[in-house]
């Protein structure tokens, strides 16, 4: 059984955007990619800091990878692997995302 916690404002995501959500303890970056909404917690590999800081948005100028404001690592939104940076080869944590009558929703075990 999960538990859910609805992700605000994803119907107005516009593609390459993202958005910052705190689901308790747990901080998360939602993005839209190719259409589909992707989420994955807001946490370098490199360091564990956010992605982001509260004033600049975790995605590179074109909005086509997540962008670690710490030290201009690149993911790429489809898996979260880095693919450039001092953490090349590791991965971001994806979280697992669910619909429900046209609402997005973080799912929880």
């Amino acid at each position: 059984m999960f538990n859910k916690h609805l992700i605000p404002n994803t119907q107005s995501l516009l593609e390459g955007q993202a958005l910052n959500i705190k689901v308790e303890e747990y901080d998360f970056l939602v993005t839209k990619q190719q259409g589909q909404i992707i989420a994955y917690e807001n946490n370098c590999p490199h360091q564990n800091k956010p992605l982001n800081d509260e004033y600049d948005m975790p995605l590179d100028a074109e909005g086509d990878y997540l962008k670690c404001h710490h030290h201009g690592a690149l993911f790429s939104p489809q898996d979260g692997s880095c693919i450039t940076g001092p953490c090349q080869g590791s991965h971001l944590k994806k979280a697992i995302v669910g619909m429900e009558q046209g609402n997005c929703y973080l799912l929880f075990a």
